[in-house]
């Protein structure tokens, strides 16, 4: 990755941090967006007095002009595009008996149209080169049936089976499109807003149904990390198309 230029949203913590501090220690160029840029400038900090290259920019994924403006700050500052993780998302614990219209359009909105533009944004640059990298994060719940989070499972399907339409569109054109699945990671902001109420009713029934064992070890966000580094590190033209991070007895 030494010299190469990523864009990652949904950096400010959890796998989006873990996935840049890791690029910038391979020696990639690295641009990050999230909307918190308080925690996005102490990421770079960080990621600068360890010898590392990074710049950030707010921005939220509902935001068209936003997420534009992040990949073509990348450009400018940098030079070039050569890889670009959609790692941001947003997902509630609910039946859809008791969803609500404001949670499902936030969800939609953040994780498929968001990854939608940004992919776009990304390919106005790859395109012209001929090169470039695009991975999506998705979730193990995007191919089984969670209850309690059927509305972001099935957004997470919807990027699942976008990114190998949009594959078979560029892939001739030489740019490399993969997914990345991730199975319960500890230590990010995922599950902050979840109404703790509702999430033990999901947690037992996720138990019961036998999608979650609570005897396995959680993953850490540097174990998703390490796993999207090295589908990017792959020389070209291999790709790693999908590939699924889980605990072993997950």
């Amino acid at each position: 990755m030494k010299g190469q230029v990523a864009v990652v949203t949904g950096a400010s913590a959890g796998i989006g941090a873990a996935v840049a501090r890791r690029l910038a220690a391979e020696g990639a160029h690295v641009m990050v967006g999230a909307r918190r840029e308080e925690k996005l400038a102490s990421l770079c900090d960080e990621i600068r007095r360890a010898g590392g290259t990074a710049e950030h920019r707010s921005t939220d994924l509902r935001d068209e002009k936003q997420v534009e403006t992040l990949v073509d700050t990348a450009v400018a500052r940098f030079g070039r595009l050569d890889a670009l993780v959609n790692n941001a998302a947003f997902g509630i614990v609910r039946t859809i008996a008791d969803g609500r219209l404001d949670e499902w359009r936030a969800m939609i909105e953040t994780n498929v149209i968001g990854t939608l533009v940004a992919c776009r944004a990304a390919l106005r640059h790859m395109l012209p080169r001929g090169q470039g990298t695009i991975l999506n994060v998705t979730s193990a719940s995007a191919h089984e049936a969670w209850p309690y989070l059927s509305v972001y499972a099935g957004s997470k399907a919807a990027v699942h089976t976008l990114s190998d339409g949009l594959r078979a569109e560029v892939a001739s054109k030489g740019i490399r499109v993969m997914t990345t699945e991730i199975h319960n990671v500890a230590g990010t902001d995922f599950a902050t807003s979840f109404d703790r109420k509702v999430m033990v009713e999901a947690i037992q029934r996720w138990t019961e149904l036998g999608l979650l064992s609570r005897e396995s070890p959680m993953l850490e966000p540097d174990d998703a990390a390490r796993a999207i580094v090295f589908q990017l590190s792959q020389p070209d033209p291999v790709s790693v198309h999908h590939l699924v991070v889980r605990s072993r007895a997950n």
